[in-house]
């Protein structure tokens, strides 16, 4: 139409021209943006982070822990293995945090522990602090849901190493534990805690407002090095067994402590160590604080090499072996044995193994067989101090044993008594002397050996190095010793044995019964005893060597014989299964 002008659309009128200004505005304020990030993030982050590290405000270093080694058997069976738990950390002064006890006996309860003792401690430690508290998964589980219920970010949770013992209180003792700080305890766990921790790594980062550890890739990290690997000698079966037949010879006799050692005598290796008491590893508290309220010994404590004991008789085959040996005496040797004999006006009681009374005529087998006092004190005294003496300290009993174990012992003597003869004449029945159970059992591997003694070994390989086979002095002749063994049988074989009640049908086995008066003791001063035997499986060409040390038994008698010799023969079927030494390799021997 004439005169009409058509109207624009908006989008018409302002063109591709009006578009290009605002849009400029936003990219120009987005370049700005970016380049001040990159800025202060990239091109002058060095100078920003240098200053921060520099007050201390920024950085935090984190300790990478290095995977704690595994501890093995003999035959691979897993003894303390590491394995991924939680551990619960509070910052105590996070707001956060609702300060009212109902919170904190809901996180108490979900950690499975006391509630006032988490506050307490919260409050005390400050921020960023990992509690030695470990948990489950379901435990951590529920932590999470308190934490979530009540929007506490200042609780949190972190995977931790921890361990696991799976024969638990069969190998306690020597064993030992880790603590919730990782810090080894006892046992191989500390002795060798340098070798199995490993290496720490560490890495760096930053923390937040709540004290929660943030890595900073890029910053400068140290890897951590793995933890060595460690093989035992110990034989897990022989361990259950001898560890169970000395449980029960200790309850049933009510005694204080005990241990059970078996010995390969070629090699030295310990099969077994089992002690009484002991400790289930991951309830460590509990056990010493149940031990304390019964007023008994440390479950800790390990008997085999951390205390010493009078050997008692089962010394008179050192000393009937040294007289052999030296020629004081010979196979065909006689003295009366009339029940008393003074010793530099002194009077000594034959008082024996089996209830003391005169032994009559007595030759170094009946000496051996009926476990003669006065025989042994006789020619112990014949012998002399420094000849007895020398001989101790050849065996190797007046050194610990070194077989890896911290607070290892070694045995005593008093070289500064008075009345030479006296304590000469107790010596010889294994009295005025006190010895550490490991070394006594390794003392035992001469007669087995030839002579020679096999120094005792417990770990066999570290990070798969063999550790070596440690062999002793020769002490006795292979004449003296083989003697020694087959008098050493006929105690278990013969009639008159005080060990006969050991014999197993079909084998022949040696061994030795021992019972010393204690001076003092825990309970009743004056009046405890500790019972003794040790034995050979079998006899003849023996593959072990076991010795039974039983400490204060207070109930059923107390005769090494008695309380002692039937966790020897528990044991010795163990053996006897695990090597399966038939009967016909052993053959029964006719009593003498």
């Amino acid at each position: 139409m004439e005169g009409h002008t058509k109207r624009r659309k908006p989008s018409q009128e302002l063109g591709a021209t009006g578009l290009w200004f605002p849009t400029a505005l936003l990219a120009l304020a987005f370049t700005v943006v970016v380049g001040n990030q990159l800025r202060v993030q990239w091109l002058g982050r060095g100078a920003i982070l240098a200053k921060a590290e520099s007050v201390d405000r920024l950085w935090a270093e984190d300790v990478v822990r290095a995977p704690r080694g595994d501890i093995y058997a003999a035959d691979g069976r897993l003894l303390a293995g590491s394995v991924d738990s939680v551990v619960l950390g509070i910052n105590g002064k996070s707001e956060t945090i609702p300060d009212n006890p109902a919170f904190w006996a809901e996180l108490g309860a979900a950690a499975g522990v006391s509630g006032a003792e988490l506050r307490d401690y919260a409050m005390r430690k400050g921020p960023a602090n990992d509690f030695g508290f470990v948990l489950s998964r379901e435990q951590a589980r529920e932590v999470a849901a308190v934490r979530s219920r009540n929007g506490a970010s200042g609780v949190w949770t972190r995977p931790v190493e921890s361990r696991e013992y799976p024969l638990g209180k069969y190998c306690a003792p020597f064993i030992g534990y880790v603590d919730a700080k990782g810090v080894g305890q006892i046992g191989l766990e500390e002795s060798l805690s340098k070798q199995l921790s490993g290496k720490s790594g560490a890495k760096k980062g930053v923390t937040d407002s709540e004290g929660h550890f943030l890595p900073w890739l890029d910053k400068e990290t140290s890897e951590a090095v793995a933890g060595a690997d460690i093989e035992l000698t110990i034989e897990p079966d022989l361990q259950i067994a001898a560890s169970n037949a000395l449980g029960a010879a200790c309850e049933l006799h009510g005694a204080t402590r005990g241990t059970a050692i078996v010995i390969d005598p070629k090699t030295g290796d310990l099969m077994a160590m089992a002690t009484w008491p002991t400790f289930d590893p991951s309830r460590v508290a509990e056990a010493k604080r149940d031990s304390i309220q019964d007023g008994g010994v440390s479950p800790e404590l390990n008997p085999a090499t951390e205390l010493v004991f009078e050997p008692g008789s089962t010394f008179k085959v050192f000393t009937l072996a040294l007289a052999l040996e030296t020629g004081a005496i010979d196979a065909n040797t006689t003295m009366q044995c009339s029940g008393t004999k003074y010793f530099s006006k002194t009077a000594m009681s034959c008082a024996g193994d089996h209830g003391g009374r005169a032994h009559g005529t007595v030759n170094p087998a009946k000496c051996m067989e009926v476990s003669c006092n006065l025989a042994a004190a006789t020619w112990a005294v014949k012998m002399g101090f420094k000849t007895f003496t020398d001989m101790v300290r050849d065996v190797g009993l007046l050194a610990p044993q070194q077989i890896g174990l911290p607070n290892e012992r070694k045995a005593s003597i008093n070289f500064d008594d008075y009345n030479k003869t006296v304590q000469t004449a107790n010596l010889g029945f294994g009295q005025a002397m006190a010895t550490t159970p490991i070394g006594l059992a390794s003392a035992f591997t001469i007669f087995a050996n030839d002579g020679i003694r096999s120094l005792p070994r417990l770990i066999k390989r570290i990070d798969g190095k063999e550790q070596p086979v440690r062999q002793g002095k020769r002490v006795f002749s292979a004449t003296t010793s083989r003697d020694i063994l087959h008098m050493m049988e006929a105690v278990i074989q013969g009639d008159r044995g005080t060990g006969k009640r050991m014999r197993i049908d079909g084998y022949r086995l040696a061994g030795k019964t021992g019972t010393a008066q204690k001076l003092g003791s825990s309970r009743l001063p004056g009046s405890q005893y500790v019972s003794n035997f040790v034995g050979y499986v079998p006899a003849e060409n023996p593959r072990a060597v076991v010795l039974v040390m039983i400490d204060e038994p207070q109930k059923g008698g107390y005769y090494g014989g008695v309380v002692a010799g039937p966790v020897f023969k528990e044991t010795a079927r163990a053996l006897l299964r695990k090597f399966r030494i038939s009967p016909s390799e052993g053959g029964a021997v006719a009593p003498r």
